[in-house]
């Protein structure tokens, strides 16, 4: 039985194969960085009994070679939980690259709670811009988005504020409160993006979303190879792909595939090894 696994911060993909039949099963997020081994516990036991598991290959925020600590973590937990050595964890970036182009070339990105990109070819990652998380970075991403809304209707730039504190049942004192003083802070801030998509069509929040992803493309796309395609995986970037496109192209950018998970293309990479 083989399990992949494709996780960001807010939600994960697992997808189970035993050679003839395949079952696909959602829980919540794991970022090896963020979370600790009780939650990540806490994460891996909302699984159902998937019978005997020879190999797991799980590609995860916080997770690769930038983060060898917190892989070591997440490799050990899994190793616990489904009974089997032959674990590797590798990062959600190189997932999306495997995913996207597989052993091909091109410019592969993450956009959904965070963002991320990288220049890959032949299954491996060449170069990266650095992401920062989403207090320095993560452009176009959902945190992104949510950040740039609130400061928006607070800040009276998007005239929204009295229709998206009344269909939320926030107040200004409990945003600040999640957003500062508790944890889950990118989670809290990226669960705005429904109400953003569904009120895109007002002009402000249209604008805000078109800079949030030329934001993306100008800080971290311009820093590889041009002319190759480039192609996302993520919620953001599949909800989005209209504004998406138009963004991008008007940055000089040619599109190729976007999808929102990249568990199926991780399953046709790692059954054509």
């Amino acid at each position: 039985m083989l399990i992949i696994a494709d996780s960001g911060s807010t939600k994960c993909t697992w997808i189970v194969n035993d050679g003839a039949r395949t079952t696909t099963v959602r829980t919540r997020g794991i970022n090896a960085v963020q979370h600790s081994e009780e939650q990540i516990r806490e994460t891996l036991a909302e699984l159902p009994p998937c019978g005997a598991v020879t190999a797991v290959r799980f590609y995860g925020a916080g997770c690769g070679a930038t983060f060898p600590g917190a892989s070591e973590k997440m490799r050990r937990e899994l190793a616990a939980h489904f009974g089997t050595e032959d674990v590797t964890v590798e990062s959600d970036l190189l997932g999306a690259a495997r995913a996207l182009f597989g052993r091909g070339e091109g410019i592969a990105c993450i956009l959904g709670t965070g963002s991320n990109s990288c220049w890959c070819r032949g299954g491996e990652i060449r170069q990266n811009v650095p992401p920062l998380g989403y207090v320095l970075g993560d452009e176009g991403g959902g945190v992104h988005l949510g950040r740039n809304f609130l400061n928006g209707i607070f800040k009276g730039h998007i005239p929204l504020k009295e229709e998206f504190l009344s269909a939320t049942g926030l107040s200004y004192e409990e945003i600040i409160r999640r957003v500062y003083r508790e944890p889950y802070a990118s989670r809290f801030l990226a669960s705005f993006a429904p109400f953003i998509h569904a009120h895109a069509t007002c002009p402000e929040v249209r604008e805000m979303v078109l800079r949030s992803f030329r934001d993306f493309a100008t800080r971290n796309l311009s820093r590889y190879p041009q002319g190759l395609a480039v192609s996302f995986a993520g919620g953001i970037a599949a909800h989005f792909e209209p504004l998406l496109r138009e963004a991008l192209a008007a940055e000089g950018c040619r599109i190729g595939t976007i999808v929102e998970s990249p568990a199926e293309g991780l399953l046709e990479y790692h059954h054509g090894r």
